[in-house]
């Protein structure tokens, strides 16, 4: 692709910047402002989301499996009736950002979500525990599909990119800070009758009523509704969107979007196979890293603190590839790249057989977290119209579900504490996921040399007034299939 093609697919250079009405805005301080009050939050609320998750991961070391009794396949069951609920839910979650304002359904789900983390210090047995975390499940299904919406109505496809970056580090923030609890309640022998990890699942959940008060009162339902920006930003920002024809519009639900992307979109199905294929490694590593690295001889406060370099690896390689998209470096090779060190990091943590080598594979393996940023960000750039974006994000959305099922399931009990089913599919489904990245940009490819005809058309009737941005902005919710000038965000 040359230097032409580019300006063409990034689509904010030459008489698209220049048709702006607002030319005296100064995007820099601009999006300064927009990225203060915005992307803090979602970072923030992104952190939660794992630490959320991953409490269970740290309280299985701190006596949890013994506090309620568990046994057998118990706990891997417990962790995997969240994945369940958190793929029942989304279509309904989904719906639910169709009809109101994406920031005040993250807002009011944060809010129940802390709730049920503060309700997990009170469950005495295997129900009670399968009963939050199933509800847990549940409120948390809202994260992605509406955290990929808020950033779409702020930022066009290229911009977008590195935000996507900086919201996912709360990922590997939260996997350091969930140590540093872990670790720090493990210290607490005054409340014997309140165990540790009861402690921490009350600490957290209160700081997610914080965060969810935050959300409820500063984030605004659109960029018209900020007090924050002039007349003048918000014109800016609305020309922005429709001349990248980033398919935002209005909130107009069509039957034939929904069955375009699920039935005649492949693009739709390799991102739910790249999905799957990308979390399950995650989802062992989330929920049993602790378990595995206790199972090396440390005890669970040392293993608390041993997981952490696992959170700083993750946003080590988050921004890394995200600093490499911004250079145009393809998105799916990005992925390709990410995916080698995590299929090392497997094979050293399925057949090497020193202490040291098999924690760097966990390590490694933390690596293939950070494609997941990429991918939201292919969904969000190369998914147009309203209603088809809230679809495939709910269908990345249940491949996310369904990569986490898989994971703890394939930690048998009986094969403690080697684990080497979790170890051989962790291994075998990295490999799977660099065929899939691979067939990805293929795919992007071809859908490439068959629009950029038509984009350039476009563009060149924009420069000479034979369209205006009112007649793009009618158009901004037709879908990435049928608007044929639409170009595939590599």
């Amino acid at each position: 692709m040359d230097n032409q093609d580019r300006e063409i697919i990034h689509a904010g250079a030459g008489p698209v910047a220049e048709s702006c009405s607002s030319k005296m805005i100064d995007d820099r301080i601009l999006y300064r402002k927009i990225d203060v009050h915005i992307i803090p939050l979602i970072f923030v609320t992104h952190m939660l989301i794992f630490l959320d998750k991953a409490l269970i991961n740290y309280a299985n070391i701190m006596g949890l499996q013994e506090d309620l009794g568990l046994h057998g396949q118990q706990f891997s069951w417990a962790a995997t009736v969240f994945p369940i609920a958190y793929i029942a839910a989304e279509f309904p979650q989904g719906m639910l950002i169709q009809k109101f304002p994406p920031t005040k359904v993250l807002g009011v789900n944060v809010f129940f979500w802390g709730v049920i983390v503060s309700s997990t210090a009170a469950c005495q047995n295997f129900a009670g525990l399968v009963a939050v975390r199933t509800l847990l499940g549940v409120f948390e299904a809202v994260f992605i599909p509406a955290s990929i919406m808020i950033t779409s109505q702020w930022y066009t496809r290229r911009e977008s990119t590195p935000r996507y970056g900086v919201w996912f580090c709360g990922l590997g923030t939260g996997q350091m800070i969930g140590g540093l609890i872990s670790f720090a309640a493990q210290h607490d022998s005054r409340m014997t009758s309140f165990s540790s990890w009861r402690i921490m699942f009350v600490a957290v959940g209160l700081f997610n009523l914080i965060i969810a008060t935050l959300i409820l009162l500063l984030l605004p339902n659109t960029p018209e509704a900020a007090p924050w920006l002039s007349d003048k930003e918000k014109t800016h920002i609305r020309e922005k969107l429709a001349l990248d024809q980033a398919g935002t519009g209005s909130k107009v639900f069509q039957n034939m979007a929904i069955v375009e992307a699920l039935v005649f979109d492949i693009h739709t199905w390799l991102l739910f196979a790249l999905v799957v294929l990308i979390v399950t490694p995650s989802g062992v590593i989330s929920t049993f890293s602790t378990a595995l690295i206790k199972g090396f001889g440390y005890d669970s406060k040392s293993a608390a603190l041993l997981n952490i370099p696992s959170g700083a690896v993750s946003i080590i390689a988050t921004l890394s590839c995200t600093y490499a998209i911004l250079i145009d470096f393809p998105r799916c090779f990005g992925i390709i790249a990410l995916m080698i060190p995590t299929l090392i990091g497997a094979g050293l943590m399925s057949f090497y057989d020193g202490t040291g080598g098999a924690l760097a594979g966990i390590y490694l393996i933390n690596f293939g977290i950070a494609p997941m940023a990429l991918i939201y960000s292919l969904a969000g750039v190369n998914t147009r119209g309203y209603t088809k974006k809230i679809t495939v994000n709910a269908v990345i959305t249940v491949a996310h579900g369904t990569g986490n099922i898989i994971g703890p399931q394939t930690f048998l009990s009986w094969e403690a504490p080697g684990y080497i089913s979790a170890k051989i599919t962790v291994f075998a489904v990295s490999v799977a996921a660099i065929f899939v990245a691979a067939a990805l940009r293929l795919l992007y490819g071809w859908r490439n040399r068959q629009r950029i005809k038509e984009r350039q058309a476009e563009l060149n009737a924009l420069s000479i007034g034979q369209i205006d941005i009112r007649t793009l902005e009618r158009l901004g919710d037709e879908t990435d299939v049928r608007n044929k000038a639409f170009v595939v965000g590599l």
